[in-house]
């Protein structure tokens, strides 16, 4: 059973994510956040902190030089209410190629996974990235756990054996989709939908922790 927060994790283990935090695209996000933690990594984000009194993007530029993992989703190109296009997302992955080309030791192994929507859509956004391998999860939650999987286990060392398929991980999110209400109401949580970012890493945790040891 997780009784408490995580602390920060070691950077070999820590994955930032880079993606908008708005409703419509929590199912994406919140996929993301459970294959990565099913993997055995840490998900690292904006919403970890929140404190007024630091500049937003020194925040997230030193949570990149935290992690050596980094998952950016360029998806909500498109032009918003306001009549332009959101620029947060390209340039928090700029950050990220920028510590991996400029920056020493360990931030030269720095890993990236680029996701979009549709495929090459990004080539009239942000063309200098065209040369790049770019992945597409169709707004599909289940094909976002695909991709974020897939990235992870290719990146094992030789001997390390791979992490359990897709098909098992997609399987395993819907488990817990439908198993953790019961841990919620235990911990005296608000209901899944409702949880914020903090209280949703608690539940996926506590959920793989009860779930390893009822399979032991």
């Amino acid at each position: 059973m997780a009784s408490q927060r995580a602390a920060k994790p070691p950077a070999s283990k820590a994955v930032f994510i880079n993606c908008p935090f708005d409703d419509g695209f929590k199912p994406i996000f919140r996929a993301m956040v459970f294959a990565t933690l099913s993997s055995g990594y840490h998900p690292r984000c904006a919403l970890d902190e929140t404190d007024g009194a630091e500049i937003r993007v020194s925040k997230i530029a030193r949570m990149i030089g935290e992690c050596d993992w980094g998952i950016h989703d360029l998806s909500r190109v498109e032009v918003g209410p306001a009549g332009v296009p959101r620029f947060n997302m390209p340039m928090e992955l700029g950050l990220h190629l920028g510590a991996r080309l400029f920056g020493s030791g360990r931030h030269k192994r720095k890993r990236a996974l680029i996701l979009e929507a549709k495929s090459h859509r990004y080539d009239a956004a942000l063309s200098d990235i065209s040369g790049q391998d770019i992945e597409v999860h169709g707004n599909d939650p289940n094909e976002a756990i695909r991709r974020v999987r897939n990235w992870l286990s290719e990146h094992r060392r030789p001997t390390e054996p791979p992490l359990p398929g897709s098909v098992a991980m997609i399987g395993d999110y819907r488990l817990f989709q439908t198993e953790v209400g019961a841990l919620l109401s235990v911990r005296r949580l608000d209901p899944l939908d409702d949880l914020p970012h903090s209280d949703f890493l608690f539940a996926v945790r506590d959920w793989i922790a009860t779930r390893a040891k009822a399979v032991a």
